[in-house]
């Protein structure tokens, strides 16, 4: 039997990624899609009926953009806002509104859509363009920077063999003094390496390679400092899991700077965690390294892969940059969830070998 025109709306609707609730001129739902529902967290909830400030008391930003929707400046483009919710956490939304009957304004229709990942992927592109930007930067730095360097050691050098001749006294207080100098110019020489092996992207030697051997190599590699430290290590490695294509040893650098950052952030031991797993589509081997540390406070969490940004008196804010452009030149990818004092968790996808990133 045909389907009539309403029946077919209302599928067509339903069918939609984009969640869709309409109001009526008084602000009270009188449609909603199950894209809606699942996407403003309001499973389980009577929508149909209930007005805006009752449905979205928990978020302001929602409210904000309804209640411009309704007074008549439009939103064509989506506005962008972040929803707390229990089951996934913080989820990043789209939204737009327009016109129900627009020549009579008798209503208004919300459509918002999950940007998660197409905000992650723009911050992921930001960063690569970033780094290569500072890459850039890092290579004229330091050829600028070394000649001089040089020079100076240079002249340190002779000045010390001027000194030979000079009275016991004087000679020793100058030589403490020049080798204060030289150790100053050596720290200056390591700075200036570490800006030229940002700006030159090592050659990869990509074979294909299991994950699991690169994680647990790093394990090993890295107990005795646990033991010492009082960190628990735990593989949990699934069997079976396809290859990789990838530098084992460059690999096993990005993993050790996440391990090494794991064990600062736990000064009084803990627990650090290794998993792998295949990823929902079957695309990537999945990587997570979760440790019970201090966690990483929210307006310091997107800093953490700027280079030179530490929070340690000790630390370098090398380790986690390096690891992030390892894994971006494996067609990978990297991303970090945190929670002050209860830890941190690494999260790294890479692509089976023969598939793209």
């Amino acid at each position: 039997m045909p389907r009539s025109a309403s029946e077919y709306s209302a599928a067509l609707l339903e069918g939609l990624n984009e969640g869709v609730i309409a109001f009526d001129r008084h602000r009270f739902a009188v449609l909603a899609n199950g894209a809606s529902i699942r996407l403003l967290g309001l499973a389980g909830q009577e929508v149909v009926g209930r007005g805006a400030d009752e449905l979205f008391v928990g978020s302001p930003e929602l409210l904000k953009i309804l209640e411009a929707g309704f007074r008549g400046r439009l939103y064509p483009e989506p506005r962008d806002l972040n929803l707390q919710q229990e089951e996934v956490g913080m989820r990043r939304l789209g939204a737009t509104t327009s016109y129900l009957k627009a020549d009579l304004k008798q209503g208004l229709v919300l459509v918002v859509q999950d940007v998660s990942a197409l905000k992650k992927m723009e911050w992921e592109m930001f960063q690569v363009a970033k780094m290569s930007a500072l890459g850039r930067l890092a290579a004229s730095v330091a050829h600028e920077v070394r000649n001089p360097l040089g020079a100076v050691d240079i002249q340190l050098q002779l000045l010390e063999d001027d000194l030979r001749t000079v009275d016991t006294g004087m000679r020793n207080r100058a030589f403490r003094r020049l080798n204060i100098a030289r150790m100053e110019m050596k720290r200056l020489d390591r700075i200036v390496h570490n800006f030229l092996r940002f700006s030159r992207t090592p050659r990869l030697d990509l074979q294909r390679i299991s994950l699991n051997d690169v994680i647990q190599h790093v394990f090993d590699l890295v107990s005795p400092e646990a033991r010492e430290r009082g960190v628990q290590l735990n593989l949990d490695l699934r069997d079976g899991l396809p290859a990789v294509e990838g530098d084992d040893s460059q690999l096993g650098q990005a993993v050790l700077n996440i391990t090494v950052n794991a064990f600062q952030a736990m000064e009084t031991g803990g627990q650090l965690r290794a998993r792998t797993f295949m990823d929902s589509n079957g695309n990537h081997v999945c990587l997570t390294i979760s440790d019970t540390g201090c966690g990483i406070p929210d307006e310091e969490i997107d800093r953490i892969f700027e280079y030179y940004y530490t929070t340690r008196d000790e630390g370098t804010g090398l380790g986690l940059s390096i690891a992030q452009q390892i894994v971006y030149q494996h067609r990978g990818h990297i991303e970090v969830e945190s929670e002050t004092g209860k830890g941190t968790v690494f999260r790294i996808h890479m692509p089976i070998a023969g598939q793209p990133g």
